[in-house]
């Protein structure tokens, strides 16, 4: 086992490259005629710090880990206690720089670039984004005095060793801790939402995506053509009535405005077609061997999270501490989950285990960017903002910045279900008189270190059981969403070759 400095380090490096990461892809959707500075340096701040709030996790197993070597000898309380301090400090103030980015930093970056135009002053802008954040900022004042007069009950357990560990570990909270938790909780449940729309859709659609690819450009021209060939016959009718001196109707002068303006969105359609073959894009045209080979292992890779997800679900039921009362929190995984094994396995071996976490929370972000570019901005059935390569207007990419943040906190609460052991106790291990026994919360408290993400997710679902049941139903919405996605992405038809914008389908319809 490495010593915990390893991680440290390995954390450093991280952190720039999520940076690094995180700025390529707040660049890569900036719309290139309008982008500002503010805008991408908020989005930036606030994907990375929900991200290493994940990527913290493997650095945290590794501290407990540590703790004890394979008889189950612990280290010095003290050291213990400094290590433990450290890490559950900067998980707190990682939440509340999300707070603060979510829910102050963001609204004011909105509302100043909605406030923009030429003759209007900076200062102007900055006092109306200041304006309209203040309500933003009581909301975060309300959740945080909630938050504080929030206390964790009694809950009806006969196990005295869990017992002990949830007067240790959840009741001895103090009024901030308190209050930091609930409203993170809060987002955490816009973080479901998120996660059941977007994620869900993009773990199915991205990997189905790279199998079908696109249609081949030879069809899409002969649709297009079609289709273009169509439109000016119906708009040569038109106008030959009116170039013969008959007047037009009013519904007749609408249709022939909409044909005309489905006439240049085909002729766009057709040109972008053309260009589409020419430059690195003809050269791309030979890897989309790898990319089915690709598509076919992330699918694969989706419906292993999936049933992951769902055993720790079945598993929840069997061996909760006290059920709904208590969130559906285990005790001990009963099932064998695919990803909990291997990353068990792996830890040891760090930064094996990080390597395996790091790819897996890549790629669901990589799903959750999938999921936006697909489906859009939205309210309901309102399209907000357009979200696609290079044209996303800086309101936008704050709204979708938002989205990851939330379907990332969301992700924070997922990883629990996909390898519960792995992250509550790492490879700790306990003396249970002449046998050495892996760490549960039914082991003594003084044998057992629960990592501090386990113990923040415990708070969580223990400290108001509400939320445990929100999150636990809330998971079953998300495995059922994703069933929907991966029908509609079977059965929907391959995109065009040609890139397509928003003002297309305005003009095409009719």
């Amino acid at each position: 086992m490495f010593p915990i400095s390893v991680g440290w380090i390995a954390f450093a490096g991280v952190i720039l490259t999520l940076i690094a990461l995180n700025y390529f892809i707040v660049k890569y959707y900036s719309d290139k005629h309008e982008s500002g500075k503010i805008t991408t340096i908020i989005s930036v701040i606030g994907l990375t710090l929900t991200l290493l709030c994940v990527m913290l996790i493997p650095v945290d197993i590794l501290n407990v880990s540590t703790m004890s070597n394979s008889n189950g000898t612990q280290i010095s309380q003290d050291s213990i206690s400094q290590r433990t301090e450290g890490v559950k400090m900067l998980y707190y103030i990682l939440y509340g720089s999300i707070l603060g980015v979510s829910l102050i930093l963001v609204p004011f970056a909105y509302f100043y670039h909605e406030e923009y135009d030429e003759n209007i002053p900076t200062c102007s802008r900055v006092y109306a984004g200041c304006k309209f954040t203040i309500f933003f900022i009581l909301f975060t004042i309300i959740l945080l005095v909630v938050g504080a007069f929030v206390r964790p009950g009694s809950k009806p357990i006969d196990n005295q060793d869990v017992k002990n560990w949830i007067n240790d570990e959840v009741l001895n909270q103090n009024a901030i801790e308190s209050s930091l938790l609930f409203a993170i909780s809060c987002l955490t449940v816009l973080g479901f939402l998120v996660f059941a729309i977007y994620t869900s859709y993009g773990l199915s659609a991205f990997p189905i995506g790279l199998i079908k690819g696109k249609k081949r450009t030879d069809d899409d021209k002969a649709d297009i053509n079609k289709d273009l060939w169509k439109t000016k016959e119906k708009s040569s009718f038109y106008s030959s009535k009116y170039a013969s001196g008959k007047s037009l109707s009013e519904k007749e002068q609408s249709n022939l405005s909409l044909l005309r303006g489905k006439e240049r969105a085909l002729s766009k359609r057709s040109e972008r077609l053309e260009n589409s073959n020419k430059g690195i894009r003809k050269i791309l045209v030979i890897f989309r061997p790898f990319a089915f080979i690709f598509g076919f292992i992330f699918i694969l890779v989706s419906l292993l999270i999936v049933i992951s997800i769902v055993l720790s679900l079945i598993d929840k039921l069997s061996s909760s501490v006290c059920g709904s009362a208590c969130g559906f929190l285990s005790t001990y995984p009963q099932l064998k989950n695919p990803f909990d094994i291997i990353l068990i396995k792996l830890a040891p071996y760090f930064p094996l285990d990080y390597i395996i976490l790091g790819g897996l929370i890549f790629f669901i972000y990589s799903c959750t960017l999938s999921g936006i570019t697909r489906i859009g901005i939205r309210f309901l059935w309102i399209n907000m903002f357009e979200f696609g390569f290079r044209k996303t207007y800086p309101q936008g990419l704050l709204l979708a910045s938002v989205l990851l943040m939330l379907s990332n906190l969301c992700l924070n609460m997922q990883i629990v279900n996909l390898a519960p052991r792995y992250v509550m106790y790492g490879t700790q291990v306990f003396l249970n008189g002449t046998s050495v026994e892996p760490c549960s919360i039914n082991a003594p408290t003084n044998l057992c270190i629960m990592s501090e993400i386990g113990i923040l997710t415990s708070r969580i679902q223990l400290g108001i059981s509400f939320f445990g049941i929100v999150f636990y139903y809330g998971t079953w919405v998300i495995v059922g969403t994703f069933v929907l996605g991966l029908a509609v992405s079977i059965f929907k038809r391959k995109p065009s070759a040609a890139l397509s914008y928003a003002g297309d389908s305005d003009e095409e319809e009719i």
